[in-house]
């Protein structure tokens, strides 16, 4: 049987878009060996994932156990203290996964409840022992924690080559580089985003839908980042969910389809540094980017990025677009993970600071 943490985690992602700016947070409370109530982190103003399952749990929450994602906040914002809530429930004891960055929470919940007689249990204890749990939950939470620091969003860059370094085929035509089991996890980063983007060309060569299909989880808000290509409103990325379109052009055809905010430059760096800001202001804590080789260089170039996720796969092209820059970038890869038929190299810039 998997971690009760696991349960709380698969209901977290369920409010990936809807508690935005708040964390998307998930919790269960279990008695007598089973889940009699779960929750989900609201939207702002609403009540916390750890109120919605006591809700649902009414007298049931006496000495039972709480488990959830993120350490309970307890201070009074839009909404009272989850620790009140959890404290009048009658709940035993409490296990989260991961401690809240937020100077007001980290570290105080836990001696207040402790100190009205609740065990609690954090981090990889919370998560039984399960180091590939707590794992997931941590790098689910790196955005968040980054957010809170910086007030700026978390930049994760992905990018496929094949064997003989190409990212595409020659004359553009829609190749798949990599292969199921990578592709499943490429869904699962996108399903934890809050955003993904894609350049203007791209968008009219592939024509991406950028939706998550390979694992559960909400589609993140779709971006698309040119300068004048005038895009035509048949796209799909028009056609289901939110897109916001960053141009230098007002796309009038676009009216109704899509957001559209004015670039106010000729420069990627300053266009780049603007989109971001408008995106943090929007409360987005992880923007994926799935680069062609234009845009994947002028990131790189820039150095505002935070993380990026180096797929090599075993398949050859013979012949395609080709990425020469990308070692003079990225040199010595903070891990590396083999799959059956691709190699995942993730790689940090820890020389951007803002």
């Amino acid at each position: 049987m998997k971690p009760w943490m696991a349960y709380a985690l698969e209901i977290g992602r369920c409010a990936i878009g809807t508690s935005r700016p708040n964390p998307a947070v998930g919790a269960v409370v279990v008695k007598n060996g089973s889940v009699c109530a779960k929750g989900q982190t609201q939207s702002p103003g609403n009540f916390h994932a750890e109120v919605m399952a006591l809700q649902t749990a009414s007298e049931n929450a006496k000495d039972a156990d709480l488990y959830v994602t993120l350490e309970p906040c307890c201070h009074y914002g839009r909404t009272p203290p989850c620790t009140e809530a959890i404290i009048a429930s009658g709940i035993k004891r409490v296990f989260f996964a991961h401690k809240d960055p937020n100077p007001l929470v980290r570290n105080k919940s836990r001696q207040i409840l402790e100190n009205a007689g609740i065990e609690v249990f954090e981090g990889l204890e919370a998560c039984q022992n399960d180091k590939e749990l707590f794992s997931e939950i941590e790098h689910f939470f790196e955005a968040y924690d980054y957010f809170v620091s910086n007030k700026f969003p978390f930049i994760e860059l992905k990018l496929a080559v094949s064997a003989d370094g190409f990212i595409a085929s020659d004359n553009y035509t829609q190749v798949a580089i990599t292969h199921a089991e990578a592709n499943k996890k490429n869904h699962r980063l996108r399903s934890y985003s809050d955003a993904i983007l894609v350049s203007s060309r791209t968008a009219l060569l592939d024509n991406p839908s950028l939706d998550v299909r390979h694992v559960e989880g909400n589609s993140p808000i779709k971006i698309i980042l040119g300068l004048s290509t005038i895009l035509p409103e048949n796209l799909k990325l028009f056609l289901k969910g939110k897109t916001i379109v960053f141009s230098r052009k007002p796309q009038e055809q676009l009216k109704g389809k899509a957001e559209i905010v004015l670039l106010p430059s000729e420069n990627f760096k300053e266009n780049w540094l603007f989109m971001l800001k408008y995106l943090a202001g929007l409360g987005i804590h992880r923007l994926m980017v799935e680069p062609g080789k234009i845009l994947l260089e002028e990131i790189l170039k820039s150095g505002i990025w935070n993380k990026f996720h180096l797929w090599r796969s075993n398949k050859f092209l013979e012949k395609g677009i080709d990425v020469p820059f990308l070692n003079s970038y990225l040199k010595t890869p903070q891990e590396i993970i083999s799959l059956k038929e691709d190699t995942l190299h993730l790689y940090k810039n820890n020389s951007f600071k803002l």
